[in-house]
């Protein structure tokens, strides 16, 4: 092995080591383009180097991303990850069609990740408009995923497009028996009103349909990144929150998120504490994702704890990215100067 092989293995431990410990993902940017440069084109390192840039870089940087998950494909042309990051790079740039055709690549690679079948059903029925078609896809996410209720909001749209409204509400009814989201009770209401086209101001009703753009972590699991809200003949505006809003949104997100982790209620409770510090509120009402917030809130309690759960773990269950999760954490570490065994929040 000679000595580029060598420094190429000691940075990929170097990156690996970073992204473990929760590091803000500008930090392990450098230590990614390094490892390109160093590692050898086409090798495991030189792979790996380019995957996690184009997965880091997505949200931010979608054409660069995209340069990265080509990168990968060209050496590695069943690669589900980078297709699916190049799904999601093209959506962000507009490039629908493109966009379909790079998930349902992703699922041809990993035909059982429910995930690439709801983002690719949901593309052709949001974006490209054709539910019909879209209803098969999105049927096989729901399938693959009893439960998530992401996906059956997606499944119930696609339906109610494609003229099968009764169906429609028998799947987005099932979805709402364990509690009903603001996102779901809208959609409820656009059913009740018959489905009419979106935008259609006459019938009062507007059907904001988000993304969920998933990027798989490992063998049949997803970590989805956070909703890119599309509102057909609407402008979209940022509001500042109010202190009461911002604050209910987060606390009940994260009981939300936290339901579907194993911690126990002290450690539940804990969390919530932790939402409840001032900076914590303020983060939220300066318009900081809810969601994202709220994964990090229920990491830190396992950073904490030393609880076996990886950060993608956590992060899935509050439909997040990891990245996502990476970064308000790491700000969160820095304002509360949180630490294994800080007292201050500490078991009771």
């Amino acid at each position: 092995m000679d000595a580029h092989e060598n420094e190429a293995k000691r940075l990929r431990q170097d990156v690996e080591w970073a992204l473990q410990s929760a590091l803000d993902p500008g930090e392990v940017l450098p230590l990614l383009h390094r490892l390109t440069r160093t590692a050898a084109p086409a090798s495991e390192e030189s792979i790996y180097a380019h995957r996690q840039l184009a997965e880091l870089l997505v949200e931010r940087h979608p054409w660069r991303a995209a340069l990265h998950a080509r990168k990968v494909l060209l050496w590695v042309k069943d690669d589900d990850r980078a297709w699916a990051v190049l799904g999601l790079c093209q959506t962000l740039l507009g490039n629908y069609k493109y966009a379909a055709s790079s998930y349902f690549r992703a699922l041809c690679a990993s035909p059982k990740n429910p995930w690439y079948a709801h983002n690719l059903g949901h593309l052709v029925d949001v974006a490209l408009g054709r539910a019909d078609d879209a209803v098969v896809w999105l049927q096989t996410a729901y399938e693959g995923a009893m439960g998530n209720r992401e996906i059956a909001a997606s499944f119930a749209h696609a339906l109610a497009r494609a003229g099968k409204l009764d169906e429609a509400k028998r799947v987005l009814s099932r979805a709402m028996k364990r509690g009903v989201s603001r996102e779901e009770a809208a959609l409820w209401r656009w059913l009740e009103a018959g489905a009419p086209p979106d935008g259609d101001e006459s019938q009062g009703t507007s059907t904001r349909v988000s993304f969920r753009h998933p990027i798989a972590v490992g063998h049949g699991t997803a970590a989805p990144v956070e909703s890119i809200e599309r509102a057909p003949n609407t402008r979209r505006k940022k509001a500042r929150k109010s202190a009461e809003e911002s604050a209910a949104e987060l606390d009940s997100a994260l009981v939300r998120g936290l339901s579907n982790l194993p911690l126990d209620p002290r450690q539940r409770a804990r969390a919530l504490v932790v939402a409840r510090e001032p900076l914590v509120r303020k983060m939220a009402e300066d318009g900081h994702s809810v969601q994202g917030l709220a994964a990090a809130l229920a990491y830190t309690i396992v950073y904490l704890d030393h609880v076996p759960l990886t950060q993608a773990e956590v992060a899935a269950s509050f439909r997040v990215s990891a990245a996502s999760l990476r970064g308000r954490f790491s700000a969160l570490r820095t304002a509360l100067h949180l630490a294994p065994g800080n007292a201050h929040y500490s078991r009771h």
